[in-house]
Protein backbone atom coordinates (compact mmCIF):
# COMPACT_ATOMS: atom_id res chain seq x y z
CA UNK A 1 0.00 0.00 0.00
CA UNK A 2 1.60 3.45 -0.84
CA UNK A 3 0.49 6.16 1.35
CA UNK A 4 1.51 10.23 0.58
CA UNK A 5 1.38 11.99 4.12
CA UNK A 6 0.98 10.23 7.48
CA UNK A 7 -2.60 10.81 8.82
CA UNK A 8 -3.65 12.13 4.97
CA UNK A 9 -3.23 8.73 3.49
CA UNK A 10 -5.31 6.95 0.91
CA UNK A 11 -5.14 3.55 2.16
CA UNK A 12 -6.34 0.72 -0.43
CA UNK A 13 -6.87 -2.61 2.48
CA UNK A 14 -10.43 -1.77 2.51
CA UNK A 15 -10.62 -1.71 -1.11
CA UNK A 16 -9.13 -4.78 -1.90
CA UNK A 17 -10.85 -6.56 0.77
CA UNK A 18 -14.09 -5.71 -1.02
CA UNK A 19 -13.21 -6.78 -4.39
CA UNK A 20 -11.95 -10.44 -2.78
CA UNK A 21 -15.51 -10.66 -0.70
CA UNK A 22 -17.16 -9.36 -4.27
CA UNK A 23 -15.33 -12.25 -6.08
CA UNK A 24 -15.83 -15.03 -3.02
CA UNK A 25 -19.96 -14.20 -3.52
CA UNK A 26 -20.23 -14.40 -7.46
CA UNK A 27 -18.07 -17.72 -6.73
CA UNK A 28 -20.87 -18.68 -4.74
CA UNK A 29 -23.55 -17.86 -6.47
CA UNK A 30 -22.31 -19.36 -9.95
CA UNK A 31 -21.57 -22.76 -7.25
CA UNK A 32 -25.55 -22.75 -6.93
CA UNK A 33 -26.72 -22.68 -10.35
CA UNK A 34 -26.54 -25.91 -11.56
CA UNK A 35 -28.09 -27.17 -7.83
CA UNK A 36 -31.46 -29.14 -8.50
CA UNK A 37 -31.42 -28.49 -12.11
CA UNK A 38 -31.18 -30.07 -15.45
CA UNK A 39 -27.47 -30.04 -14.88
CA UNK A 40 -27.37 -31.72 -11.76
CA UNK A 41 -29.39 -34.34 -13.30
CA UNK A 42 -27.57 -34.76 -16.33
CA UNK A 43 -23.91 -34.55 -14.02
CA UNK A 44 -25.56 -38.43 -12.15
CA UNK A 45 -25.37 -40.00 -15.22
CA UNK A 46 -22.00 -38.57 -16.51
CA UNK A 47 -20.71 -40.46 -13.39
CA UNK A 48 -21.95 -43.62 -13.82
CA UNK A 49 -19.78 -46.25 -14.86
CA UNK A 50 -20.02 -49.06 -17.72
CA UNK A 51 -17.85 -52.03 -18.00
CA UNK A 52 -16.69 -52.70 -21.46
CA UNK A 53 -14.29 -55.05 -22.20
CA UNK A 54 -13.32 -55.66 -18.64
CA UNK A 55 -12.32 -51.90 -18.72
CA UNK A 56 -15.04 -49.73 -16.59
CA UNK A 57 -16.01 -46.45 -18.78
CA UNK A 58 -17.69 -43.53 -18.05
CA UNK A 59 -21.22 -43.34 -19.67
CA UNK A 60 -20.05 -39.53 -20.94
CA UNK A 61 -17.47 -41.05 -22.99
CA UNK A 62 -19.85 -43.59 -24.55
CA UNK A 63 -22.67 -41.18 -25.67
CA UNK A 64 -23.62 -37.47 -24.78
CA UNK A 65 -26.00 -37.10 -22.05
CA UNK A 66 -28.95 -34.37 -22.89
CA UNK A 67 -32.46 -33.60 -21.23
CA UNK A 68 -34.50 -31.68 -23.90
CA UNK A 69 -37.70 -32.44 -22.64
CA UNK A 70 -36.68 -31.25 -18.78
CA UNK A 71 -34.74 -32.32 -15.95
CA UNK A 72 -36.86 -35.54 -14.93
CA UNK A 73 -36.41 -37.11 -18.65
CA UNK A 74 -32.74 -37.76 -19.58
CA UNK A 75 -31.64 -38.52 -23.39
CA UNK A 76 -28.53 -40.88 -23.82
CA UNK A 77 -26.99 -40.93 -27.39
CA UNK A 78 -24.90 -44.10 -27.71
CA UNK A 79 -22.04 -43.43 -29.85
CA UNK A 80 -21.57 -47.59 -30.49
CA UNK A 81 -24.88 -49.48 -30.61
CA UNK A 82 -23.12 -52.51 -29.30
CA UNK A 83 -22.86 -51.10 -26.06
CA UNK A 84 -26.67 -49.94 -25.75
CA UNK A 85 -27.27 -53.50 -24.03
CA UNK A 86 -24.31 -53.15 -21.19
CA UNK A 87 -25.58 -49.42 -20.61
CA UNK A 88 -29.55 -50.49 -19.93
CA UNK A 89 -28.15 -53.30 -18.08
CA UNK A 90 -26.19 -50.93 -15.39
CA UNK A 91 -28.24 -48.35 -14.98
CA UNK A 92 -30.99 -50.98 -14.29
CA UNK A 93 -28.97 -51.52 -11.30
CA UNK A 94 -28.39 -48.02 -10.65
CA UNK A 95 -31.84 -48.58 -10.08
CA UNK A 96 -33.30 -46.68 -13.15
CA UNK A 97 -35.39 -47.90 -15.72
CA UNK A 98 -34.12 -47.41 -19.13
CA UNK A 99 -35.95 -48.43 -22.17
CA UNK A 100 -34.54 -48.12 -26.43
CA UNK A 101 -36.35 -48.40 -29.64
CA UNK A 102 -34.91 -51.06 -31.58
CA UNK A 103 -32.32 -50.01 -33.97
CA UNK A 104 -31.77 -46.58 -32.26
CA UNK A 105 -29.22 -45.18 -30.75
CA UNK A 106 -30.81 -43.40 -28.26
CA UNK A 107 -31.41 -44.60 -24.17
CA UNK A 108 -34.15 -42.40 -22.78
CA UNK A 109 -34.68 -42.64 -18.59
CA UNK A 110 -36.82 -41.00 -16.61
CA UNK A 111 -36.07 -39.90 -13.77
CA UNK A 112 -38.46 -39.79 -10.66
CA UNK A 113 -39.54 -36.42 -8.69
CA UNK A 114 -37.16 -36.19 -5.91
CA UNK A 115 -39.30 -36.81 -2.39
CA UNK A 116 -39.30 -34.41 -0.10
CA UNK A 117 -36.08 -35.52 1.93
CA UNK A 118 -33.74 -35.89 -0.88
CA UNK A 119 -34.76 -32.18 -1.29
CA UNK A 120 -33.90 -31.24 2.36
CA UNK A 121 -30.40 -33.44 1.64
CA UNK A 122 -30.14 -30.85 -1.60
CA UNK A 123 -31.34 -27.49 0.64
CA UNK A 124 -28.57 -28.82 3.52
CA UNK A 125 -25.99 -28.66 0.14
CA UNK A 126 -26.97 -24.97 0.04
CA UNK A 127 -26.62 -24.33 4.01
CA UNK A 128 -23.03 -25.86 3.66
CA UNK A 129 -22.18 -23.92 0.61
CA UNK A 130 -23.56 -20.39 2.14
CA UNK A 131 -21.94 -20.96 5.18
CA UNK A 132 -18.21 -21.78 3.71
CA UNK A 133 -19.10 -18.73 1.53
CA UNK A 134 -19.19 -16.41 4.82
CA UNK A 135 -16.59 -18.62 6.15
CA UNK A 136 -14.21 -17.61 3.14
CA UNK A 137 -15.53 -13.55 3.59
CA UNK A 138 -15.22 -13.48 7.72
CA UNK A 139 -11.31 -14.89 6.44
CA UNK A 140 -10.83 -11.92 3.85
CA UNK A 141 -11.89 -9.66 7.01
CA UNK A 142 -10.06 -11.27 9.40
CA UNK A 143 -6.76 -11.38 7.53
CA UNK A 144 -7.16 -7.71 6.40
CA UNK A 145 -7.81 -6.30 9.90
CA UNK A 146 -4.36 -8.21 11.11
CA UNK A 147 -2.57 -6.76 8.11
CA UNK A 148 -3.59 -2.89 9.22
CA UNK A 149 -2.43 -3.51 12.50
CA UNK A 150 0.63 -4.20 10.98
CA UNK A 151 0.45 -1.37 9.26
CA UNK A 152 0.09 0.80 11.94
CA UNK A 153 3.06 -0.69 13.59
CA UNK A 154 5.36 -0.22 10.77
CA UNK A 155 4.21 3.06 10.32
CA UNK A 156 2.83 2.26 7.02
CA UNK A 157 -0.37 4.29 7.49
CA UNK A 158 -1.76 6.46 11.51
CA UNK A 159 -4.63 5.09 13.62
CA UNK A 160 -7.15 7.30 12.03
CA UNK A 161 -6.80 5.30 8.67
CA UNK A 162 -6.97 2.55 9.96
CA UNK A 163 -9.94 3.34 11.42
CA UNK A 164 -11.90 4.36 8.31
CA UNK A 165 -10.37 0.76 6.69
CA UNK A 166 -11.90 -0.98 9.61
CA UNK A 167 -14.87 0.25 9.50
CA UNK A 168 -15.73 0.33 5.63
CA UNK A 169 -14.51 -3.68 6.08
CA UNK A 170 -16.55 -4.17 8.21
CA UNK A 171 -19.65 -2.52 6.81
CA UNK A 172 -18.58 -4.45 3.70
CA UNK A 173 -18.73 -8.11 5.22
CA UNK A 174 -22.27 -7.41 6.94
CA UNK A 175 -23.28 -6.23 2.74
CA UNK A 176 -21.64 -9.25 1.86
CA UNK A 177 -22.66 -11.93 4.55
CA UNK A 178 -26.61 -10.31 3.58
CA UNK A 179 -26.05 -11.57 -0.07
CA UNK A 180 -24.77 -14.81 0.74
CA UNK A 181 -27.65 -15.46 3.13
CA UNK A 182 -30.48 -14.29 0.60
CA UNK A 183 -28.78 -16.08 -2.52
CA UNK A 184 -28.64 -19.10 -0.38
CA UNK A 185 -32.33 -19.11 0.66
CA UNK A 186 -33.53 -17.85 -3.14
CA UNK A 187 -32.23 -20.85 -4.03
CA UNK A 188 -33.46 -23.30 -1.66
CA UNK A 189 -37.00 -21.07 -1.98
CA UNK A 190 -36.15 -22.54 -5.25
CA UNK A 191 -35.70 -26.39 -4.35
CA UNK A 192 -38.27 -26.54 -1.54
CA UNK A 193 -41.32 -24.59 -2.44
CA UNK A 194 -43.71 -24.82 -0.69
CA UNK A 195 -42.19 -26.94 1.84
CA UNK A 196 -39.63 -24.07 2.68
CA UNK A 197 -39.47 -22.42 5.72
CA UNK A 198 -36.61 -19.70 7.08
CA UNK A 199 -34.50 -21.32 9.61
CA UNK A 200 -32.80 -18.63 11.85
CA UNK A 201 -33.53 -14.77 12.31
CA UNK A 202 -31.77 -13.96 9.31
CA UNK A 203 -33.29 -15.81 6.75
CA UNK A 204 -36.82 -14.92 8.67
CA UNK A 205 -35.67 -10.86 8.73
CA UNK A 206 -34.97 -11.19 4.69
CA UNK A 207 -38.00 -13.42 4.17
CA UNK A 208 -40.43 -10.90 5.47
CA UNK A 209 -38.90 -8.45 3.54
CA UNK A 210 -39.37 -10.95 0.20
CA UNK A 211 -43.32 -11.21 0.97
CA UNK A 212 -43.20 -7.78 2.04
CA UNK A 213 -42.13 -7.06 -1.91
CA UNK A 214 -44.37 -9.30 -3.44
CA UNK A 215 -47.33 -7.72 -1.62
CA UNK A 216 -46.21 -4.57 -2.91
CA UNK A 217 -46.30 -5.70 -6.92
CA UNK A 218 -49.49 -7.59 -6.20
CA UNK A 219 -51.53 -4.73 -4.45
CA UNK A 220 -49.75 -2.06 -6.91
CA UNK A 221 -50.71 -4.67 -10.53
CA UNK A 222 -54.58 -4.35 -8.83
Amino acid sequence: MIMVGRGKEEEGYSVEAQENMGVALEQFKESLIPIGSEEANKNVFATIKIMIKGVRRRLVDLGNVDAPEGPLKIQLMIFNKEHIPLVIEQLKEEGFKPRTDAGSQYVKVDVPPPTRLQLMDVASDVDRRTKSCIGTINKIRSNTAVRITKAVENEFIDQRTAGVANKKIEKNFSKFEVEAIKAGMNKKMDILGKWFSPENDQEKALFAKIKKKEKSKEENSD
